[in-house]
């Protein structure tokens, strides 16, 4: 009985992280009012999900000029990644 429960406690405690999931916020260093998040499966995925978010973000925006929105691009960056 002490090993049946002591296995059911063990495969809870590995258990635990099978379904964690990522969250990354993303900032900018020139736009201080950005701030992304996307949360995924995996580190990876998060943190290129959310840079992709801020890139897109001033890639589609009609009212910059092409230089500025470079520089935006440029100013994404990884504020934080916390896994849940």
């Amino acid at each position: 009985m002490k090993k049946l429960l002591a296995i059911a406690v063990l495969g809870l405690l590995l258990s635990g992280n099978a379904y964690a999931e990522w969250l990354v916020i993303v900032k900018n260093k020139v736009d201080e009012n950005i701030f992304i998040k996307r949360t995924k499966i995996s580190e990876e995925e998060a943190v290129n999900a959310a840079l992709e978010g801020c890139l897109v973000m001033y890639r589609n925006r009609e009212d910059l000029k092409k230089k500025k929105k470079i520089e935006l691009m440029e100013a994404c960056y990884v504020f934080s990644v916390i896994e849940q």
